[in-house]
């Protein structure tokens, strides 16, 4: 169950795809580092990191570029540009991801899905499934990731650390960046699976100076004035190449040009982009300084930006003319400035036009939004300090974000706007509700309702505006109390939004027959409920709603399954299923709903077996969620399942967690399966519950005891290392005891350490 909004029609990436994971174009004058590309080949083996490290302008992207378009199968390698912004775990890997599926779709399918599948966790279910599906290649892919010093999350480091703590022999792994970067690198240098190219491989030779120098400036210079350069410079590519722009500019006063260059001046890149700058023309000058805002752009967008409507064709002339433009596709469609160069820009931009820039944000900010790029969008609404535009950008577009699975980023939008902001516009209280309803944070959901409702009492607030947000905070306290397993507060909140969208039609994507038709379905009125589910799957699938399409199918599959209605139930559960795997659903929670109905389908016939992998994928998707009542279904439907394959202790476990789970509901409605009144045979002389723990818990216990390490029971169990090692702290406290030898006496002593895992599925324990 979740708010039936906007269809969950995902974006692949929301950003600039094209232009993210394109391998840098080589200039045509570009030198042949053949020597160094050849070192490069010789260490970047399949299995293993190689770190390229060095400062701004060293050749870096370059080299490596040089290396990937040499090799035999450059189609097999994923290049991801890394800018500030793609600073957030879900951003990081979506880039990432789409690039992989560029290489092979269906290879990388699992762990694509649930990257944006609400609910998912990057670093306990997207990590372990991409680990596992790059493991199975056939043959080897390469991952370039390009500046990934702008990284500096933690969330962000513990996913790559994830991922090379467990570095398939599939995958060869370069990492460009300026820095060291926050990773595991010790643990792989020591085990051999770590390379280094620094700035002793990248720096120019004397030859190779000499050679740059001539081909910049067309000018065969002499031995001492290469050998000057060359040593004020260090090899340093960019510092030569400033110098070449400046010899160019003085080519009859060679010696004058050197003599200023000459010492250990560690601002000389400053200094003479400075002097690039100052003898731009100014059309030229305006538009560079003007751009510079941007972290990647288009002609289109340039124009847009600097209000330079000839903007495609100064782009082309600084292209022309080696003015630190970097092309990030071969049809010359985005671009980028060097590093150095951009700097650079935005002083000169702070310096000449301050007052200007928060205008250039705003067109930015418009120019995205109406190209359907809003995280770019919002990025630059809070940059232009318009907060009047960026609060009109966060609350239209953080509730759609969100709902493709970038809560975090909408979550960061909402703290760079700061609380009293959010508090005192309806629109963002409610758009702040809706994302906590997508994060499952039932108290945050609960207040920022609270709020929406006093914002909408401020003077200037709009009648349509207060009550779109009525609407929206009806729909909010519903999810809430589904969540937490209040089915008359819910029944409550359902009649309510009902009685609102009577007035005037609700907001896209609010759907009230789905709202009451899931309130009446757990109030028992099963009637009732098929009749309103019915209604919404059609207005679902008239609107393009596959997420609530796919849900009300699958209750009402699970009304049919429990009336018997084996054909009816099968029909509705293929329907749903056929919506599921539309953008990416089929990972969403709300399809545990047909898994379970078929689950019961299975259990009808007699095909326990197969009932209990059901039941266990729809206890896999609903423990993504805070469904209280809906979990404790599942598990008790696992237990009774279990009980009928002779998995005693495991049917037991799955009772009490589901007995405990009901506990904790207000007011849990009708159960089709309630774990209060179901009981299980008893066939062994031991109690009822012989072990405090929950069903993963125990099946941790089990692997502990048949000698596996935390790594390999995370393996097993498609676990993150830090989750098993959680799990084995609380399993400590409840059973007593400090050390994992101990663990492993209770184990045996408790009849725990027989089993062979070989045939788990995740969230089933066996016996």
């Amino acid at each position: 169950m979740s708010e039936p909004g906007e269809g969950a029609k995902k974006a692949p990436v929301p950003g600039l795809l094209h232009s993210k994971l394109c391998v840098p174009p080589l200039r045509p004058a570009a030198l042949d580092r053949r020597a160094v590309v050849e070192q490069l080949d010789s260490v970047a083996a399949p299995g293993r990191l190689v770190l390229v490290v060095a400062g701004a302008g060293w050749g870096k992207s370059t080299l490596v570029a040089s290396w990937v378009r040499q090799k035999p199968d450059p189609d097999r390698c994923v290049w991801f540009s890394v800018d500030p912004g793609d600073d957030d775990v879900t951003c990081f890997w979506a880039y990432l991801l789409a690039g992989l599926a560029s290489v092979d779709a269906a290879a990388f399918a699992t762990s694509t899905r649930l990257l944006t599948t609400l609910g998912t966790s990057v670093l306990d279910d997207v990590l372990p499934a991409l680990i596992n599906e790059l493991s199975a290649l056939d043959e080897p892919v390469t991952v370039v990731i390009d500046d990934y010093h702008f990284i500096t999350t933690d969330d962000v480091h513990r996913s790559m650390s994830l991922l090379l703590g467990h570095l398939p022999e599939t995958l060869r792994l370069v990492l460009i960046s300026r820095t060291i970067p926050a990773l595991p690198t010790v643990r792989l240098r020591g085990q051999g699976r770590l390379a280094e190219i620094t700035i002793d491989q990248l720096r120019l030779s004397g030859r190779e100076a000499a050679e740059l120098l001539e081909r910049e400036t067309g000018t065969d210079w002499k031995g001492s004035h290469v050998a000057r350069l060359h040593d004020t410079t260090e090899g340093w590519a960019t510092g030569l190449h400033l110098a070449a722009l400046s010899l160019r500019a003085h080519a009859d006063h060679p010696d004058l040009v050197i003599g200023r260059l000459t010492g250990n001046d560690r601002r000389i890149g400053e200094y003479l982009m400075s002097e690039v700058l100052t003898r731009l023309p100014h059309d030229l000058r305006t538009l560079a300084r003007r751009s510079s805002i941007l972290q990647r752009f288009s002609p289109a967008l340039c124009a847009a930006v600097t209000g330079q409507p000839d903007a495609a064709q100064l782009l082309t002339r600084m292209e022309r003319d080696q003015l630190f433009l970097v092309p990030l596709d071969n049809q010359g469609d985005w671009y980028r400035f060097h590093h150095l160069f951009a700097d650079v820009l935005r002083r000169d931009l702070d310096r000449a036009e301050a007052d200007v820039v928060p205008d250039l944000h705003r067109r930015a900010a418009t120019w995205f939004a109406a190209h359907d790029l809003p995280v770019e969008a919002v990025h630059h609404g809070l940059a232009s300090r318009d907060t009047m535009l960026a609060a009109d950008l966060v609350a239209t577009h953080g509730p759609v974000v969100s709902h493709r699975g970038y809560v975090d980023t909408a979550l960061g939008w909402f703290q760079a706007l700061g609380e009293d902001v959010c508090r005192a516009d309806p629109r963002l209280c409610v758009a702040r509700a809706v994302v906590a309803v997508h994060a499952c944070r039932i108290t945050e959901m609960v207040r920022w309702a609270d709020l929406a409702e006093d914002a909408i009492q401020r003077p200037g607030v709009t009648t349509a505006t207060a009550h779109e947000v009525r609407v929206q905070v009806a729909l909010t306290r519903w999810a809430s109390a589904s969540f937490a397993g209040d089915s008359t507060a819910a029944r409550r909140h359902a009649e309510q939004l009902l009685t609102l969208a009577a007035v005037t039609p609700p907001p896209l994507g609010v759907n009230p027959p789905a709202v009451l038709g899931l309130s009446q379905y757990r109030a028992g009125d099963l009637r009732a409920a098929q009749h309103n589910l019915a209604r919404a799957a059609a207005l679902a699938v008239e609107h393009g709603d596959d997420l609530t399409a796919m849900l009300t199918l699958g209750v009402q599959a699970m009304i049919a399954a429990r009336d018997g209605a084996t054909f009816e139930a099968e029909r509705l559960a293929v329907d749903a299923e056929a919506r599921s795997h539309r953008h990416n659903l089929s990972e969403h929670f709300d399809a545990f709903y047909l898994h379970t109905a078929r689950g019961w389908l299975s259990w009808q016939e007699g095909k326990y077996r197969h009932a209990r992998g059901l039941f266990g994928r729809a206890l896999e998707l609903a423990r993504r969620s805070p469904l209280r009542v809906e979990t404790a279904e599942i598990l008790t439907a696992l237990a009774v399942t279990e009980q009928k394959l002779h998995h005693h202790r495991s049917a037991r476990a799955h009772l009490g967690e589901a007995r405990r789970m009901i506990e904790q509901c207000p007011d849990p409605g009708e159960l089709f399966l309630d774990p209060r009144t179901v009981l299980l045979a008893c066939t062994h002389p031991r109690p009822a519950t012989p072990l405090p723990l929950s069903g993963r818990e125990t099946e941790v216990l089990e692997a502990v005891a048949q000698g596996l390490t935390s790594g390999e029971i995370g393996a097993r169990l498609h676990l993150s290392r830090r989750t098993i090692e959680a799990h084995l702290g609380s399993i400590y406290r409840k059973i007593g005891v400090t050390t994992r030898a101990a663990a492993i006496r209770y184990a045996f002593q408790h009849d725990l350490a027989g089993e062979s895992g070989s045939d788990r599925n995740i969230g089933v324990s066996q016996d």
